[in-house]
């Protein structure tokens, strides 16, 4: 990042995408707090070492390094955010001191830190508790990720099942203790995100984004009738 650019961040203040952390040796657990509602509205970016005020005090450099890595490891701990994410924090140099600043894109999944919903109000993290609430937030996320839709009438016979040994393959050959190593086909698909709830009526089933990887090409021009593509080989194009 720019030092401009973080200067006038630093300026403007905490906004409903934008949040300070003081940071000295350890990372706070309302930071995650954070981190879930920014994921849950539009996003946002985290400055660790940071007042309220704007103010610069510092990250530890001693400290520094296992703070990155302790943040990486909780927000991929499906105890503490679920679904799981991966975020990559910046190390930053401002007039001497150290800052981490950490950009959260917004998802199309409804997270939760330790089992609470947390929404982004101004610039707080608000928990989110009532029934209604929740629904809206699951509603809000699909019109926006048009590929978290449920089609809960698409039948296993519509996907190509036998691409999945491939794409476990691939996992497999970038990380040979990926977790789809054990698992089974179902559960591949509900780790990938291709299977799917829908809040508001309860309808449960592979999303638009199942379709589009695994459907066949009868189930792709019946769900989304007007997009145009080659035909599909039966031996897949992965």
């Amino acid at each position: 990042m720019d030092m401009r650019k973080l200067g006038s961040v630093l300026a403007v203040g905490e906004t409903v995408a934008v949040e300070f952390k003081r940071c000295g040796g350890k990372i706070e657990a309302d930071a995650y707090e954070t981190v879930c509602s920014f994921l849950n509205r539009f996003g946002g970016d985290i400055y660790l070492g940071v007042e309220d005020d704007g103010s610069v005090a510092g990250v530890s450099e001693n400290a520094l390094q296992g703070i990155i890595k302790n943040f990486i490891s909780m927000v991929s701990n499906p105890d503490i955010i679920s679904p799981t994410v991966y975020l990559a924090p910046e190390e930053l140099d401002y007039k001497g001191k150290k800052v981490v600043h950490i950009h959260v894109s917004p998802s199309s999944e409804v997270h939760s830190f330790k089992k609470v919903i947390y929404d982004r109000v101004d610039d707080a993290d608000v928990k989110v508790t009532a029934t209604g609430q929740i629904a809206q937030m699951y509603i809000r996320k699909q019109n926006i990720f048009t590929e978290k839709r449920v089609y809960k009438y698409v039948r296993d016979e519509d996907l190509r099942f036998d691409l999945l040994p491939r794409i476990r393959q691939m996992a497999l050959n970038r990380d040979n203790k990926h977790q789809w190593k054990t698992m089974s086909d179902a559960e591949i698909l509900r780790s990938a995100g291709l299977i799917g709830e829908d809040k508001a009526t309860g309808d449960k089933g592979c999303n638009l984004a199942a379709v589009m990887l695994l459907g066949r090409d009868d189930a792709v021009k019946n769900v989304v009738p007007h997009r145009r593509s080659a035909p599909q080989s039966e031996h897949g194009s992965l």
